[in-house]
């Protein structure tokens, strides 16, 4: 069963032309209304539906809205290449 994410990405495109930017409702893949802010996104669907039944989202290209992404300054080495010898210049 798709999810309302899995349905805003299919229609991401032809959604982002019309509401670029904009903050939005969404439920089943339709955009319910554009909002000023997510609170009065959220206040306006709690009064329609039940909290998980929709999605508010940031409308932009691409899934910087949707998707986390963590960077790390740590370097991780696979146990592989700290077996391989090395030849140590004398």
């Amino acid at each position: 069963m798709p999810t309302q994410l899995d349905m805003y990405k299919a229609r991401q495109a032809e959604i982002v032309r019309e509401y670029d930017g904009q903050i939005i409702a969404v439920k089943d893949g339709e955009v319910l209304g554009a909002y000023p802010s997510k609170t009065e996104a959220l206040d306006a669907m709690c009064e329609r539906f039940t909290p998980g039944e929709f999605m508010i989202i940031k409308c932009t290209p691409g899934d910087e809205e949707y998707t986390l992404r963590f960077r790390s300054r740590m370097m991780f080495v696979s146990k592989a290449s700290l077996e391989t010898p090395r030849a140590i210049p004398i």
